[in-house]
């Protein structure tokens, strides 16, 4: 704990057993880099090779969401010191693109789902989806194979954004939004992101969401609703690999503001990640659960006490350098997207 700021933590939570980090993580994405005005919505994954891979949307001309063209990313082999120079896996001014959701497979592939969009595009309005595969550790992507039939009521939806899931059978699972607060869709591919099928489940009034498998073989929809400042994130459980969802519960102790959040599990703990507010964007902390999410330990991460757009993506497995930390990719104050490690067993 060789960055805590005891200022910080007694300004923030008291006796809440916060550790704090206040922004020292590595600039990842920042306005006007590589030409691109902004930058927002960000995906990470960590390959089996070890190779960090993080993704976020390239917007022209301001930070609106009708202002996205392409999908930009940045790798890096020294778990997130440096980075590459930023280039662009898919999109242009003709063809739109934007919520990346992004898993690295266990046959080596790195499989991107996302959505297309109309010119002139304001908000949740996708015309399409399709899927870009890279076999190289990102180093060079397949063209964009359009998915939308397959996806069938779920086409034109909004994955994650953040991360895809592969669960222990092999299955591929995203979970997208179909209209602002409308409903959730379950998508999968039991071939590498080759086929898709959509499962038979809605998720009603739900939006933004993200997959995790839990330690105990369940897979957890953790999502964004209209109410989560008042009833916490809203989750519901599939014992199916993702095929049928139980009902739509509330987790009180997730207190948030309505924005979107992350959420992974590995070597038996569950770690989620969100602006742990109901007031405002602000404070993007980690929580962790090693009872499946019955219950969330008391002491929290804290990425960034200050205001941003909130977004954030928890890399899913320890970093390969010091297995005793983990990564985030998160939008951090003044439109920056940063880079952070922090301690697995906080």
């Amino acid at each position: 704990m060789n960055r805590i700021h005891v200022l910080s933590i007694l300004l923030w939570v008291g006796s809440c057993g916060a550790i704090n980090s206040a922004s020292t993580g590595t600039i990842v994405f920042e306005n006007d880099m590589a030409g691109i005005s902004c930058y927002r919505i960000p995906s990470v994954v960590k390959t089996e090779r070890g190779t960090l891979i993080a993704f976020a949307e390239a917007r022209h001309g301001s930070c609106g969401d009708g202002e996205v063209h392409e999908l930009a990313f940045r790798r890096s082999f020294d778990d997130g010191a440096s980075w590459s120079n930023v280039s662009f896996a898919v999109g242009n001014a003709s063809y739109m693109v934007g919520n990346p959701s992004a898993v690295a497979t266990k046959t080596g592939k790195i499989v991107v789902v996302f959505v297309k969009h109309a010119p002139g595009c304001v908000g949740d309005c996708g015309t399409g989806n399709a899927v870009i595969v890279s076999s190289d550790e990102g180093a060079t992507w397949s063209p964009p194979r359009d998915i939308s039939e397959m996806l069938g009521p779920a086409s034109g939806s909004m994955p994650g954004p953040g991360t895809a899931l592969q669960s222990d059978s092999g299955r591929i699972l995203i979970i997208s939004h179909h209209g602002a607060y409308a409903e959730d869709f379950v998508s999968f591919s039991d071939d590498d992101g080759e086929t898709w099928e959509t499962s038979n489940v809605s998720l009603p009034h739900m939006d933004e969401a993200q997959l995790t498998q839990l330690s105990n073989g369940s897979v957890l929809a953790n999502m964004r609703h209209a109410s989560a400042s008042k009833l916490g994130r809203a989750v519901a459980i599939s014992n199916d690999d993702g095929l049928s969802f139980s009902p739509i519960e509330y987790d009180a102790a997730l207190i948030s503001p309505i924005c979107q959040a992350s959420i992974v599990t590995f070597n038996g703990c569950t770690y989620f990640s969100n602006p742990a507010s109901t007031k405002g964007r602000n404070h993007i902390t980690i929580r962790r659960s090693t009872d499946n999410t019955a219950t969330w330990h008391k002491s929290t991460f804290l990425v960034e006490p200050g205001s941003s757009f909130g977004y954030s993506c928890l890399v899913r497995g320890a970093l390969s350098s010091d297995e005793t930390k983990g990564g985030i990719l998160y939008e951090a104050p003044g439109s920056t997207i940063r880079f952070e490690k922090f301690p697995l067993n906080f």
